[in-house]
């Protein structure tokens, strides 16, 4: 099974094509601000320009703009293939991540939420929430 995977809801972004559980191709680039204007093109790179069995993407939390083109770009190709698609949170993302290098440790996920915020949430051993992830001062985090 390939699956697309789309991240484009922080500073950078990102795709990959994941089949049967390898990378066989990415693309990540850290734009700021431009995503509409790199993600398909991106996508379109890829093999089979980036054709895939189900598409992942990213839901945030994170750049509300970002969050929705990602959104847009998924469901607009998951309604053309036929495809499902499903949304994952970027600070499980990051908790995933942490865990892989360090496994069974709680953690708590960080990202910057812009207009002098974090996001933040954390995470058990087994990359359960302890509750939802919430926007504080970086004091406060």
């Amino acid at each position: 099974m390939r699956t697309l995977v789309i991240e484009t809801a922080t500073a950078a972004c990102s795709v990959a094509l994941i089949e049967d559980g390898a990378v066989i191709a990415r693309d990540h680039v850290v734009v700021g601000r431009g995503h509409a204007e790199r993600l398909v093109p991106m996508i379109a790179a890829l093999p089979d320009q980036g054709r895939a069995d189900a598409i992942l993407v990213d839901c945030g939390p994170g750049s509300f703009t970002g969050v929705r083109v990602g959104l847009a770009a998924a469901r607009g190709l998951g309604i053309g293939w036929g495809v499902p698609v499903t949304g994952y949170s970027s600070l499980a993302l990051i908790a995933a991540a942490a865990l892989a290098e360090q496994p069974g440790d709680a953690i708590v996920a960080v990202l910057d939420g812009g207009h002098g915020e974090v996001f933040q949430q954390g995470f058990d051993g087994d990359l359960v929430a302890d509750g939802p992830a919430v926007s504080r001062k970086p004091a406060d985090a």
